[in-house]
């Protein structure tokens, strides 16, 4: 090495050595050429070229509730000028080693990482480690894993409590459940006590989006109580509900729209209905007149019957005079409802009750309310635009009930493939049973194709559909069709 390279060495640790010891005098039998201790060099060296920095970058910290945490701050080359302050949310804490607060589960470690004892709820949020003079910071979030808490459900930014109106004019409807905790709850929801998935939500109109629920055509049929549960896999699932009472116009849910009955029969006509706000007025009119009630002859009775309200007419000792048109109107200060109800001496009309095709047969079974004398039954059955054509059935059976009798109609006919309509109808004493009896779409294919059969009347829902696959043995195709509709008599 050069020489003038070692002389300044030796000068700039000597003035290096004068500003560490000012008070010390040279002894004047130094010799400038001894060499210092070699292992303070490279420290010295180390220190000048490092400086102080804060190592520990942004991080988030979990804990569960009553453990002790520590919050790291990682500082390297600290010397005496460097100075901590610590931040809980944007509050000091400590400043270097004064404690600014007086909660004494808070310490400062010697190597600037902050200790919380038998940490708290209360404790969570963001800590900020700052080092001076170099103005450096780190940021830890303090995250407790927790059970679910704190569970609302809203409706646009109004918590509900217990609960709301809605009204079914209204086109959409959403509730947002919350819930905090950590990990973040999954959301979860349940209507009249049914877990929620997004097969049966969409057949009731319902969507669901994460805690979102939403409703885009609000109907009576949404009214109930809703649960929102929230879960983490921490502790127990916590659950809020709220009752959601849809409000609007009467809605009729069944009527018979005939009724056979006899001369000196007693006879009875129902509706069931449900009404929000409460009905104020619940009417029976015969054509345009009010019915009112009459001792011994006629009663009005207004009651409650599964899940629905009621109203009833009964007629004692019928006479031709009570043989006209009812309604049943239910009225509310949102608007009305009017159901129609024909009462009179022909069969009620036939409702199909099973039917099945094999050996190139469709086989039907019918059933028909008639108090009188059935004389004369009948199948009819016509292709998409051609007249019906009658084929006359036998009585298979008939059984009385309290409301008198039930005649079974049991008749096979052998149709070619295509679109074909199919009805029932009887004649009693008094004539052919009325045109209520709406005829059932029958889809007959070849026999390896499917058969469906399309309801549209006979009291079942209109336009349901039912197919089932044909089962070919040995050359015969048996297909089995659940029956389609319900009587509305019995």
């Amino acid at each position: 090495m050069p020489q003038s390279s070692v002389s300044v060495s030796k000068e700039q640790r000597n003035k290096q050595e004068a500003v560490e010891s000012p008070v010390d005098d040279y002894d004047e039998d130094y010799d400038d050429d001894e060499d210092v201790p070699s292992q303070e060099k490279p420290e010295i060296s180390d220190n000048a070229l490092l400086g102080t920095n804060l190592l520990t970058k942004d991080y988030i910290e979990q804990a569960r509730e009553s453990e002790q945490v520590t919050l790291r701050c990682d500082v390297s080359n600290p010397s005496t000028n460097t100075i901590i302050f610590w931040y809980y949310n944007n509050k000091p804490i400590f400043q270097h080693q004064n404690r600014l607060i007086s909660d004494e589960r808070y310490e400062l470690n010697p190597d600037f990482s902050l200790q919380i004892d038998n940490v708290q709820l209360s404790d969570e949020g963001v800590y900020t480690c700052q080092l001076l003079p170099q103005k450096m910071t780190v940021k830890i979030e303090l995250q407790l894993l927790t059970p679910p808490r704190d569970v609302h459900i809203m409706h646009g930014s109004k918590t509900v409590n217990e609960t709301m109106e809605v009204h079914q004019r209204d086109r959409k409807f959403v509730l947002l459940c919350s819930a905090g905790g950590h990990p973040s709850p999954l959301i979860t929801w349940a209507y009249r006590g049914r877990h929620l998935d997004e097969e049966n939500s969409h057949h009731i109109g319902i969507k669901l989006r994460k805690e979102f629920l939403e409703i885009h055509e609000v109907k009576a049929q949404h009214a109930g109580d809703y649960e929102c549960m929230a879960q983490n896999g921490i502790g127990n699932p916590i659950s809020q509900t709220v009752t959601v009472v849809v409000k609007g116009s009467p809605i009729i849910h069944k009527h018979s729209s005939y009724i056979n009955t006899a001369i000196g029969e007693n006879v009875e006509m129902v509706c069931l209905y449900d009404s929000n706000p409460t009905p104020r007025k619940i009417q029976w009119l015969r054509n345009d007149e009010i019915v009112q009630p009459a001792a011994g002859q006629t009663t009005i009775t207004n009651d409650h019957h599964n899940h629905h309200n009621r109203t009833r007419l009964s007629i004692k000792n019928v006479q031709q005079k009570d043989l006209q048109a009812y309604y049943c109107k239910i009225e509310n200060e949102l608007g009305e409802a009017v159901s129609k109800t024909i009462l009179g001496l022909v069969p009620g009309g036939a409702h199909l009750v099973h039917s099945n095709v094999s050996d190139g047969l469709l086989h039907t079974w019918w059933k028909i309310h008639s108090i009188q004398q059935i004389s004369e039954m009948q199948l009819l059955y016509r292709g998409e635009n051609t007249k019906y054509t009658p084929v006359n059935a036998e009585i298979s059976s008939h059984d009385q009930n309290p409301d008198g009798y039930t005649w079974t109609i049991r008749k096979s006919v052998r149709l070619p493939e295509g679109e074909w309509y199919v009805t029932a109808r009887a004649r009693n004493t008094e004539g052919w049973s009325s045109a209520e009896s709406l005829p059932h779409q029958f889809q007959i294919r070849d026999a390896m194709d499917n058969i469906q059969v399309a309801s549209i009347g006979g009291g079942g829902a209109s336009g349901a559909h039912r197919t089932l696959p044909a089962l070919s043995v040995g050359g015969v195709v048996l297909l089995l069709l659940l029956p389609l509709v319900k009587s509305l008599v019995y």
